[in-house]
């Protein structure tokens, strides 16, 4: 004799299988859903290889970075005269026109300092990335941090340099698009040691001044 068969038993591993698949379909749909908002908020498409968005944010922060970095090394070395126009160049290389005649006008106490007392300055960039982009308007701020050595003459040996103690700084550089390349139109310090980081001053040879040039403000105008 032959035992019947439960008809409640046979669709049970049927109706687990079809659970699994569905809680799988969910788990799907709910990270695609999740990777479009995210990439929403980044302006970009997340299945796209050629994100528009996204390499506007790395020529942003790479020259945010070169700016920094630029703004911050020079020395007896570049000195031809009383000036230091291989600085000037570098500078002028990466910022607005509006920028760089604030510069200039403030450049000359940064070279009277090298001049008068030898200081030489080098920095190390730790981090960058980008606050805000707005690529209809061709505008940008970046957010910097990082730290500059200044260096003097040893007063016994002319041929040594005695470094000072790194100075940190965290910086906001505003940048503007123009002609397709993204140049620097202000920079300011930021943080809980802004005032201590505040632009404009050339250092003593016992200061830790952030960078020699000015940190204009207001809109630049993109093109």
């Amino acid at each position: 004799m032959t035992t019947p068969e439960n008809p409640s038993a046979a669709p049970a591993p049927a109706l687990l299988r079809w659970g699994v698949l569905a809680v799988l379909g969910v788990l799907i749909v709910g990270s695609l859903v999740a990777l479009g908002i995210q990439a929403a908020h980044r302006g970009g498409n997340p299945f796209s290889t050629t994100d528009e968005t996204q390499s506007a944010r790395d020529r942003v922060m790479s020259q945010a970075r070169q700016f920094m970095l630029r703004v911050n090394t020079y020395g007896p070395d570049l000195l031809e005269g009383q000036r230091m126009p291989t600085y000037r160049d570098r500078i002028a290389e990466v910022v607005t026109a509006k920028f760089k005649a604030d510069f200039e006008k403030n450049v000359p106490y940064a070279e009277a300092t090298v001049v008068q007392a030898g200081l030489a300055r080098t920095t190390e960039v730790y981090a960058a990335g980008v606050g805000d982009l707005d690529l209809d308007r061709g505008r940008a701020t970046a957010l910097v941090a990082g730290s500059f050595t200044n260096s003097f003459p040893d007063a016994k040996d002319k041929t040594k340099r005695v470094p000072a103690d790194p100075q940190p700084y965290r910086v906001e550089v505003t940048l503007v698009r123009q002609g397709g390349t993204w140049k620097v139109d202000a920079f300011a310090p930021v943080g809980a040691d802004a005032a201590q980081q505040a632009p404009g001053a050339a250092p003593s040879p016992n200061a830790g001044a952030t960078p020699d040039v000015p940190a204009p403000t207001g809109d630049g105008s993109a093109q």
